[in-house]
């Protein structure tokens, strides 16, 4: 999946012969391109979702496709009402735990999307 992510910019037929070659290792259909870089990016990303479920990847993913790849977080993250009644914030990190803050090389970020 990385050097599929590599290939995503520079060689769109290398990206989704990689995609493809996984999908028929497993015997899943083969991906169609898109045709365009932001088609090939959500395409991207959702693959993603989907190989590396429940491996702790989905956060640093969706923030990497705000900050690398200029998306809103609004249009990557979750927003408005939650199913269980209350809304989704709008944090797009994990807290640091306090134990963390007598680390001497920690800095803190301030705008919550670095």
């Amino acid at each position: 999946m990385i050097i599929a992510e590599a290939s995503l910019v520079v060689s769109p037929t290398a990206w989704l012969a990689i995609l493809n070659a996984l999908r028929t290792a497993e015997g899943i259909p083969a991906l169609v391109d898109p045709g365009t870089t932001d088609g090939r990016v959500r395409m991207h990303f959702e693959e993603r979702a989907w190989w590396l479920y429940a491996s702790g990847h989905r956060l640093g993913d969706l923030r990497r496709m705000v900050k690398y790849y200029g998306y809103d977080a609004e249009e990557v993250f979750p927003t408005g009402a939650h199913f269980k009644g209350s809304d989704y914030g709008d944090q797009v990190n994990f807290p640091i735990p306090e134990d963390e803050t007598n680390n001497p090389n920690f800095v803190a970020c301030l705008d919550g999307n670095a």
